[in-house]
């Protein structure tokens, strides 16, 4: 009987047919037709992206200094993804950008944008694909959909990269159910995030799991979030996910003072102690117009009683863990006649629910943001100019004080 069941639980586990892709370049229809390499039923892509922008925030009174205001250059990515008929499939996307950076400034310039942005080998041979390397992780819509999609420059805080980390190396598990109306992720990964290149393993030995269900209807649904495609039906996906790690160090052993980059702008990214992560999100399309909506909720539990993350307060008060997350929300509409997309997000997040602020209605760890955000299609998003601006709504002094009101940025973008 228990091998009839297994057999059985197996079987539905099983029934997938082929693999979704992260990939910011690949199979998305967004840009022109790849560069192609084929032989003996081998095929290669090649694909790039180059995107530049002129930047201004508004500074508030008092603050002079303008190194943030002038040109920049966002990407200069080259992708190369290939098939091969032993039924492997692999893919190194690389920024050039990011590379230099880190040459020309060292690893703790900006962690989170290492330079390589997916470098994995995949097996499609079984009904369930097994993928070994590093690649984005299955969580969170908004870190798995390309930004670059949008009129937008960058992603929102919440799943940005500040609160948890958006790659990974590791081995992932995909399947597809119900004609992929249903796809399943799961995997083990080093818990290192972006910043695996840096230090490697940590000294806990531990591993990060993470698991992703998503459910689609009337069919599969892309991390694309503007509805290019104008659907003549309505269109959804509902998903849940959560992940999970113990961080726990040796005894004697400090994450600020050993791994400096890894706890991130709030120090949650990392923490010495167990962290857990819950979320859930959606999107809808009809006829151009396209909604999302996503919330991540995070519960932490320092090993260390007198850790910093716990702001001084007694355990008595704070029941010995922190809370952080919240939620995104945006709506888009793709205006074909004019060949323009309109944006706009909003945020609302607190970094750490025990940091405290006497003087204001909200404690000192939310934040909220606003951004508004144009594109001009002149080739699809293979060839835009765009347009955001973002400011906040509520500002966090204690954890990320602005010496701005607001930031727009100007640019245009080009795939190939």
């Amino acid at each position: 009987m228990k091998r009839q069941l297994l057999a059985s639980l197996a079987g539905i586990f099983l029934s997938a047919t082929s693999y979704a892709q992260f990939s910011d370049l690949q199979n998305n229809n967004l840009g022109p037709t790849p560069f192609v390499l084929s032989s003996d039923n081998n095929t290669m892509e090649i694909r790039g992206r180059a995107s530049f922008y002129y930047q201004n925030r508004f500074l508030k009174q008092g603050n002079n200094d303008l190194k943030h205001n002038g040109f920049d250059v966002k990407d200069a990515d080259i992708d190369f993804f290939g098939k091969t008929a032993s039924k492997f499939t692999y893919e190194f996307h690389l920024s050039i950008v990011d590379l230099v950076t880190s040459s020309a400034h060292g690893a703790s310039y900006d962690p989170t944008n290492p330079g390589v942005k997916a470098a994995y080998l995949q097996y499609t041979g079984f009904l369930v694909h097994v993928k070994l390397g590093y690649d984005k992780l299955p969580f969170s819509q908004g870190s798995l959909s390309e930004v670059w999609g949008t009129p937008m420059w960058s992603h929102a805080n919440l799943f940005g990269g500040d609160f948890f980390s958006r790659r990974d190396l590791g081995l992932t598990l995909q399947s597809r159910l119900w004609k992929s109306r249903i796809n399943l992720y799961a995997g083990v990964y080093s818990g290192m995030g972006e910043n695996f290149f840096e230090y490697g393993n940590d000294a806990s030995g531990r591993f990060e799991y993470i698991g992703r269900a998503e459910f689609s209807y009337p069919g599969k649904m892309k991390y694309h979030i503007i509805d290019e495609e104008n659907s003549s039906v309505f269109r959804f996906r509902v998903a849940a996910n959560a992940r999970y790690t113990d961080k726990s160090q040796p005894d004697g052993g400090n994450i600020i003072a050993d791994y400096p980059d890894m706890p991130g702008m709030y120090g949650v990214r990392m923490v010495n102690g167990k962290r857990g992560v819950y979320g859930a999100d959606a999107m809808v399309k009809y006829k151009g117009i396209s909604a999302t909506f996503e919330t991540d909720m995070m519960r932490i539990q320092p090993a260390n009683n007198n850790d910093p993350l716990y702001y001084g307060t007694a355990g008595t008060f704070n029941g010995k863990y922190i809370n952080a997350g919240g939620y995104c929300a945006g709506l888009n509409y793709d205006w074909q006649k004019i060949r323009s997309v309109f944006s706009v997000m909003y945020e609302d997040f607190n970094a750490n629910d025990l940091a405290i602020n006497a003087s204001s209605a909200h404690t000192a760890g939310q934040q909220a943001w606003l951004y508004l955000g144009y594109a001009y299609m002149v080739n699809g998003f293979g060839s835009v100019f765009k347009i955001e601006y973002y400011r906040p709504a509520i500002e966090s002094t204690s954890l990320n004080s602005l010496k701005y009101y607001g930031q727009v940025r100007i640019g245009y973008q080009v795939t190939f």
